[in-house]
């Protein structure tokens, strides 16, 4: 059984961070510029740190079990429908990050 303490560490900070905000935002410089920067900043260091650990579970699993070897993945030309389908998920990931601009 996990007490209070660890609970707090296994929060999904990640999945947190991807709601709505409510109340004030936390300011740390008092300039709305750089304050916008900083949310654009971390917004893209959140994202670049869940994409990252998603690939790198897909990268484990393919190898652990002998189902791509790296050259396939490295020369993969997509169709027109996954680049579509890339083209929204882009979409998408940019209204996250720029969300503090708004």
């Amino acid at each position: 059984m996990q007490d209070s303490t660890q609970k707090k560490t296994d929060l999904d900070v990640i999945g947190l961070s991807a709601r709505s905000a409510t109340g004030e935002k936390p300011v740390f410089t008092g300039d709305e510029r750089i304050e916008k920067i900083l949310g654009v900043t971390l917004a893209l260091a959140t994202e670049l740190a869940v994409t990252r650990e998603r690939l790198d579970t897909v990268e484990r699993l393919l190898e652990k079990n002998d189902l791509v070897e790296r050259d396939s993945i490295e020369g993969y030309q997509p169709d027109d429908q996954v680049e579509a389908d890339r083209n929204a998920l882009h979409q998408d990931y940019l209204a996250r990050v720029f969300r503090a601009l708004r």
